[in-house]
C-alpha cells in the first residue's frame, strides 16, 4: 500500500451504533454525507475508523459501539488501488467473544498489528483535547500517528507497556532490586526505541506542522515544542535505578517516554494557556492537516475523514482547508449542510444511508 493511491472502495456494517445494516460502495475522491443531527453521519465515520485501526475514535469501551439489543457488531469493508490491488478486512466483536481482527481472510492476534492498514485521519468539530487537555492526549496523537507509518513502532510501544505494567506491579509488591534490575534491562532497551522512532517522525512532522499552521494564522509566530521525560544525555537504566525507592512509595514508574509532553508556543507563548478558543480550534486543524500531510511525504496516501470541521470557520479558512486536501487523498465529509464539494453523495436518516 506504500507508495500507491489506496482508498476506501466499500463498507458493509451490522449491528454497530443506530446503523442499519447495509453496505455502500465510495468515491475514490470525496464522499458527503449529510442529514439532520443524530441520524448516523459521524457513527458512519466511526465504523470506518474501527475497520482501519481496530478502535474508535470516541470511546474505548467496546460495549458502547453496540446497537440496541445488538448481540455483536460486523463491520467489513475493501480497499483498493490504483494499480488494481485489493484488500479485504473485518472486525468482529460480542461482549461474550470480544474483539476480532481480519485481514485478507487471516485472523490478526493483536490490534497493534492490525491498526494502520488503512491510513485514516480524523478531524472532529470541536477536539481541543490535543491542545488543551493532559499529556496523555497529546502522547496518544503522537503514538498513533508514528504507529501508521511504522507496524514496528506499534509493536515496540505495545511490548513497552507490558513491560511497564509488570515493572509497576513489582514496585506495589515492594519487589527487591535483582527483579528489578530484570525489568529495567528491558524497559530501558524499549523506551530506547521509542524515542528514536518518535524523534524520527518529530523531524518531519514539526516542520509540516509550522508551514500548516502559517496559512491558517499567519499573523503569528507558531512553533512546536518536545518535552522528553528523560533528556537525551540522561541514561535511562540509570535514572530507573536512582528512581527505585521514591517509586516504590508511589506504585508505579514516573519516569520514562509514557511521561513525555509537547506543547504549542503561540509567539513564544504557551498556545494552551494565552491562545483563544478560535486558535485552538485552528492549531488542533494544523496538527491533523500536518500529520497527514507527514504520512502523503512518506508514500501514504491519507483518508481524510471530517465531521464538520468546517462548520465554525470562516469563509477563507474553509476554502483554505479544502484547497489543502483536494487531490491528496480520499475525502468523507460529514454534516448537516453539505458544503459545495463535488464527489458522491450520502443522506442519511435514522441511520440508513443511501447514494442520492
Amino acid at each position: 500500500m506504500w507508495g500507491e493511491t489506496v482508498w476506501l472502495a466499500e463498507i458493509s456494517v451490522s449491528g454497530f451504533r443506530n446503523l442499519a445494516e447495509q453496505g455502500l460502495e465510495f468515491d475514490p475522491r470525496a464522499n458527503i454525507i449529510f442529514g439532520p443531527n443524530g441520524s448516523g453521519k459521524t457513527n458512519l465515520l466511526e465504523a470506518i475508523t474501527v475497520l482501519a485501526s481496530g478502535r474508535s475514535f470516541r470511546t474505548i469501551q467496546d460495549d458502547q459501539l453496540l446497537g440496541f439489543e445488538a448481540p455483536h457488531f460486523r463491520i467489513a469493508g475493501k480497499a483498493r488501488s490504483s494499480k488494481d490491488k485489493e484488500w479485504s478486512a473485518r472486525v468482529y466483536f460480542s461482549p461474550a467473544e470480544r474483539k476480532h481482527y481480519f485481514f485478507d481472510r487471516r485472523e490478526i492476534a493483536k490490534r497493534s498489528l492490525y491498526a494502520g492498514w488503512l491510513p485514516v485521519f480524523v478531524f472532529l468539530l470541536d477536539d481541543r483535547r490535543i491542545v488543551a487537555g493532559p499529556p496523555g492526549q497529546r502522547r496518544d496523537f503522537l503514538d498513533l500517528a508514528v504507529g501508521k507509518l511504522s507496524r514496528t513502532y506499534r509493536f515496540v510501544l505495545s511490548e513497552f507497556r507490558r513491560v511497564l505494567a509488570h515493572r509497576n506491579a513489582l514496585l506495589r509488591r515492594r519487589g527487591g532490586d535483582d527483579e528489578l534490575s530484570v525489568w529495567d534491562k528491558r524497559l530501558a532497551e524499549l523506551a530506547g526505541e521509542i524515542r528514536e522512532r518518535r524523534l524520527e517522525y518529530w523531524q518531519n512532522f514539526k516542520g509540516h506542522f509550522e508551514q500548516m499552521s502559517r496559512r491558517f494564522l499567519p499573523a503569528d509566530e507558531i512553533r512546536l515544542e518536545y518535552l522528553p521525560n528523560v533528556g537525551g544525555k540522561e541514561n535511562y537504566l540509570e535514572v530507573l535505578a536512582r528512581s527505585r525507592e521514591a517509586e516504590r512509595q508511589v506504585g508505579y514508574t514516573r519516569r520514562g517516554p509514557h511521561r513525555d509532553d509537547f506543547r504549542i508556543l503561540l509567539n513564544s507563548r504557551p498556545l494552551r494557556v494565552f491562545g483563544s478558543y478560535g486558535e485552538h480550534r485552528l492549531a488542533v486543524l494544523a496538527l491533523a492537516l500536518a500529520e497527514a500531510q507527514t504520512a502523503l511525504a512518506a508514500g501514504r496516501r491519507p483518508i481524510y475523514l471530517m465531521d464538520d470541521v468546517a462548520a465554525e470557520l470562516d469563509n477563507d479558512n474553509t476554502h483554505l482547508l479544502f484547497d489543502l486536501i483536494r487531490s491528496k487523498g480520499q475525502l468523507f465529509y460529514a454534516s448537516a449542510h453539505p458544503p459545495a464539494l463535488e464527489g458522491r453523495r450520502f443522506h442519511v436518516r435514522q441511520g440508513k444511508i443511501r447514494p442520492v
